[in-house]
């Protein structure tokens, strides 16, 4: 009898599960959490997956060039200083070379592409030291006209491409992209839709034949010259570099603490004779050697251009021209959809002293456009005074109200502090546009970033400079306090960085008490919350007596006892919250607890940083505890980042180099997620010296063994694990204990700032290492210490930048 529902005739046997028979949109979700290397695996052994791994590995490309060294590139190289055997071009393509041929001779593999990036190999330029001097416009990089037309005959292939980064950009490459892209006639799907231009320069003249209006969505300009991006280069002045193929050798920033060997041409005015300066015809000829060199092992190449060239694919234009200006044109060709704008710490003039000053004319044609989409304005400059803006140029008066009024749309504005207001009142019918741009902005804004120029030596818990200039300037921000942001109803994100005083930021997060904040930066030279040093950083003095303190002498020492008093009568907040400035910093609660009295029911991530005075890991001074206190009330919070001190001599020597070698050398290849840590909780206690690292002593009498003890303190206090367990019992116990029983706990990010210390030339960077802190201060998750500049995290950096 056949039971019913079953088919007559033989048991069919079940088809056997394999990656053949999954539905593509499971392959597509298997080659996603696959990393890199697995992916090039996957493509190469399977042809199931080879098709899925292709899109991933191929969405973005990044063209980058590399240092090698020549065993034969005729004329002798024009290099004072060489690495190795060989001569050293600083600057060869061979790795761009071949990505393009690859994607100039297989659409199919081009059509997968989305974004493109291109960077110079060498980190940015450190934005104190080498930013100002450094000049973008060096004919000899990337100059060769046969990657130019690789490069369009790449660009025809890649029709998908929507966005492109050029970070620290050769200018020619840079420019042959841009203009390639943005060129109306390309093949294309979809249009270039996002531009990022940082540290870096444009050629009008490859530029000049754009005439077209653009599709871009989002511009972001960041740490470059306004002066690179208006005309032709002009000439550079005494210390002023640009980089070269070949010349004079020089150390850069590497960004991670110590220098980068490389070569530039330096201006030669000023320059002693005692160093030989090489003319721009001899690198040029170096620069060609060095090409025809690199080309000479790229037949293949050459030979498929020769097959494909074509009368509309031709050589980039470079000669200057005094009528076109790139910024210009991109900002008026992109009126009509952008809507994002992002100005970040863009240079107007290389000094105070500079004769051109770009500000005043750039800003004004800006002030004129109107870009109907636009959503995000940001203008960041609290990093260089070469940033400043012009003295009559403000947001909510003069220049920009017009466009302000016409820009409804706005819900991110980031713009400097004192350059809102006037310091003197506009007149009554300027106050009331101004009142009713307030009065729209305050249901549409949600993120708001305000800076002021850094102060050298700290910010001032209250700001009572005496001189002209400080006064107007503490009016036009308070000003800002008081008319401004008490309005505010929808403000989520706030960011305030540079050299703001500490009651000013305090009294703006006071005014934003009606704000669902979920976020709040701050960023300063000294720790935005409070000094734990003592005055002039007595307690940090005791604890390593060998450094000069030139820095840390404005430190001002905390009110303990108001502190301790103040949280003795407990902190009330009334029904009816009513807005009053009140400036200066009498006996009362910290900061931190300030802002928990206000937000600490919405206030999802904090950002505390700032190295002068900021807590020391692992040696709490008294006050520590009352100015961090306030975090136990933050119950919503999901990250926290926080800067800390770092005590790096041992022995009288600073051993700070030693410290980031062996944070670079303890990276494993599968560094690119977060470590899952395997002791089921932390160590209770720290031990000096861990028992398998005790010398072993056999006989009485046996004779002395070598004894590293630099080497033990090294891997049990500054190995990445010792710093998580460090970090989790200084920081644990000031966190919520309802945020750090949530899944996954607590995401902290400790922030320490390392480098080499020579007195004539420091090299510092920060160094973050990401954890998570769960119940009971136990370390769940641990990644890093990384530099800004580590790949996997400058690819996170960039990749996940809002408002681009």
């Amino acid at each position: 009898m056949i039971p019913l529902g079953e088919p007559e005739g033989p048991a069919r046997e079940p088809r056997p599960l394999s990656l053949e028979t999954l539905p593509e949109e499971l392959l597509q979700l298997i080659v996603h959490c696959l990393p890199t290397a697995a992916l090039k695996q996957a493509a190469l052994a399977s042809a199931t997956l080879h098709r899925h791994a292709t899109n991933v590995l191929w969405q973005h490309v990044c063209l980058v060039d590399q240092w090698t060294l020549h065993a034969d590139a005729a004329p002798e190289p024009l290099i004072e200083h060489t690495r190795g055997f060989g001569r050293s071009d600083e600057h060869d393509d061979t790795p761009i070379i071949r990505k393009l041929f690859i994607l100039a001779a297989n659409p199919r593999i081009a059509c997968k592409v989305h974004s493109i990036t291109h960077r110079c190999h060498l980190p940015t330029p450190n934005i104190f030291d080498e930013l100002p001097r450094i000049h973008c416009h060096s004919d000899t990089l990337s100059q060769d006209a046969r990657l130019h037309v690789l490069a369009r005959l790449a660009i025809a292939n890649l029709v998908n491409v929507h966005t492109l980064r050029i970070v620290y950009g050769h200018m020619r490459l840079a420019s042959a992209l841009v203009a390639g892209f943005l060129d109306a006639k390309r093949p294309q799907r979809v249009p270039l839709r996002k531009l990022w231009l940082e540290t870096s320069c444009l050629s009008a003249g490859a530029m000049q034949s754009l005439r077209n209006s653009t599709a871009l969505e989002s511009l972001r300009i960041r740490r470059l010259h306004v002066a690179s991006l208006l005309s032709a280069p002009r000439n550079f002045d005494f210390l002023e570099f640009r980089p070269s193929r070949g010349g004079m050798y020089y150390q850069m920033h590497n960004g991670a603490g110590n220098w980068a060997p490389t070569t530039v041409q330096f201006s030669g005015e000023g320059m002693s004779d005692q160093f030989r300066r090489f003319t721009d015809a001899e690198l040029m000829d170096q620069a060609k050697a060095f090409d025809n060199a690199v080309w000479k092992q790229h037949p293949e190449v050459e030979k498929f251009l020769t097959m494909n060239s074509r009368p509309d694919v031709h050589e980039t234009a470079w000669l200057p021209t005094a009528n076109f200006h790139p910024m210009r044109w991109l900002l008026e060709g992109s009126a009509a959809t952008l809507t994002s704008l992002n100005l970040d710490w863009v240079l107007w003039r290389r000094n105070e002293s500079a004769n051109h000053d770009a500000s005043r004319s750039t800003l004004t044609m800006l002030a004129a456009l109107r870009l109907p989409h636009l959503r995000a304005f940001q203008l960041r400059n609290a990093v260089l005074e070469p940033t400043r803006l012009p003295t009559d140029v403000f947001l909510f008066e003069d220049t920009f109200l017009e466009f302000m009024e016409y820009h409804h749309k706005l819900q991110c504005l980031a713009w400097p502090l004192d350059k809102i207001f006037s310091h003197i009142k506009p007149s009554v019918d300027v106050r009331n546009r101004v009142g009713k741009l307030i009065a729209h902005l305050a249901n549409v804004l949600t993120e708001l970033r305000l800076d002021a120029q850094y102060a050298g030596h700290g910010e001032p818990i209250s700001d009572f400079g005496l001189s002209t200039d400080d006064t107007y300037e503490r009016a036009r921000r308070r000003r800002f306090i008081a008319e401004f942001a008490p309005h505010m109803r929808r403000i989520e994100h706030i960011k305030l960085e540079g050299g703001l005083p500490r009651d000013e930021k305090r009294e703006i997060l006071r005014a934003l008490h009606y704000c669902p904040l979920k976020k709040v930066v701050m960023i300063g030279v000294s720790y935005p919350v409070g000094n734990t040093w003592g005055e002039q950083g007595t307690y940090l003095r005791a604890l390593d007596p060998s450094s000069s303190w030139d820095d840390v002498q404005n430190l001002k020492e905390e009110d303990a006892q108001g502190i301790f008093d103040a949280y003795r009568r407990g902190f009330h907040m009334p029904d009816s919250f009513e807005f009053e400035p009140e400036y200066g910093w009498p006996p009362q609660a910290p900061l931190l607890q300030t802002i928990a009295l206000h937000h600490a029911s919405t206030v999802e991530e904090l950002k505390i940083c700032g190295y002068n005075g900021c807590p020391i890991l692992s040696q709490s001074t008294p006050i520590t505890d009352p100015l961090l206190n306030g975090l136990r009330q933050f119950d919503n919070l999901k990250q926290l980042v926080m800067s800390f001190w770092l005590l790096t001599c041992y022995e009288g020597q600073y051993r700070d180099t030693e410290i980031i070698k062996y944070w670079m050398d303890s990276r494993s290849p599968a560094s690119t997620a977060l470590v899952v840590v395997t002791p089921p909780r932390s160590p209770d206690q720290d031990l000096p010296v861990g028992p398998g690292h005790f010398p072993v002593f056999q006989e009485r009498m046996a004779p002395p063994q070598d004894f590293n003890r630099w080497a033990v303190v090294l891997k049990t206090s500054f190995s990445p694990s010792a710093l998580a367990y460090r970090v989790a019992r200084d920081i644990g116990p000031y966190l919520s204990p309802v945020a750090k029983s949530r899944p996954g706990g607590v995401r902290m990010r400790a922030s320490f700032c390392l480098g080499v210390r020579d007195e004539l030339r420091p090299a510092s960077d920060i160094f973050d290492l990401d954890m998570r802190i769960g119940r009971e201060n136990q370390v769940l998750e641990f990644t890093g210490p990384r530099e800004e500049s580590e790949k996997v995290r400058f690819w996170q950096k960039l990749e996940s930048r809002r408002w681009f």
